[in-house]
């Protein structure tokens, strides 16, 4: 009998050594502040008033960063060799863009070195309509480069405006989706990451055309390139 009570003693023991610091911890979890997030709930967003007289939408807040001048730049692409023809013969062939960064106090963007807190990440918007059938690449468009440009690089991002080989102001001969049109975009994209401006994060976007440069910035590849958003686009020629 004695045996029996110390053995279920000890386990009552146990057991509750185990609870210790248990009881009152939903009590704790109560008492921690519940975040709010910074939308109105979802029952009250109907009441709300929405600008909606522009050709885009805007971010909730505005940055606080200015929009500094346009760069015109153009970039070797060394992958293009005589055997493609065109600009290749030369040794020349480079694709053109537009460049906008933010204003940031202290930061000299077009220095040859810059310190981490110059450094910003560039979304890129490539394809072949610049100076081709809307504006030129050093004037924000409407379709979708303004909308970037007026958004984001007051938030501390650069936006570019790229044209492909053989539209506005690159050189070289049009390949549709093809490996010279690829290492034209790829270049870009290297050169965006590398640069001193840059903290080495580059996303690409689009839509259509501009849709299908996405896909083949990635099927590329390139350790600068974190994302891509093509919208309407294609991932191959045999879709058209």
């Amino acid at each position: 009998m004695t045996t029996r009570f110390g053995c279920a003693f000890l386990s009552l023991i146990f057991l509750t050594s185990t609870l210790t610091g248990c009881f009152g911890f939903e009590d704790e979890l109560q008492e921690e502040p519940e975040y709010q997030h910074w939308l109105p709930d979802v029952e009250d967003r109907s009441n709300k008033f929405y600008q909606d007289d522009e050709v885009f939408s805007r971010v909730s807040w505005n940055g606080s960063f200015g929009i500094d001048t346009v760069r015109s730049i153009y970039v070797p692409v060394p992958a293009i060799t005589a055997s493609d023809g065109g600009a290749g013969v030369t040794g020349g062939a480079e694709v053109h863009m537009g460049l906008w960064l933010p204003v940031i106090e202290g930061c000299d963007m077009d220095a040859a070195e810059l310190p981490e807190e110059c450094r910003v990440p560039v979304i890129a918007e490539i394809g072949p309509y610049y100076d081709d059938g809307d504006v030129d690449a050093l004037t924000p468009a409407d379709r979708l480069g303004r909308f970037l440009i007026e958004n984001f690089v007051p938030h501390g991002f650069g936006v570019a405006q790229v044209s492909v080989f053989g539209t506005g102001e690159s050189n070289h001969c049009m390949d549709l989706m093809g490996l010279d049109e690829q290492e034209g975009i790829h270049a870009a994209v290297e050169y965006l990451g590398d640069a001193p401006f840059s903290n080495g994060n580059v996303g690409v976007i689009g839509k259509s055309y501009d849709g299908s440069t996405p896909w083949e910035a990635a099927a590329m590849g390139s350790n600068h390139l974190k994302t891509i958003v093509p919208m309407s686009g294609l991932i191959g020629v045999h879709d058209l």
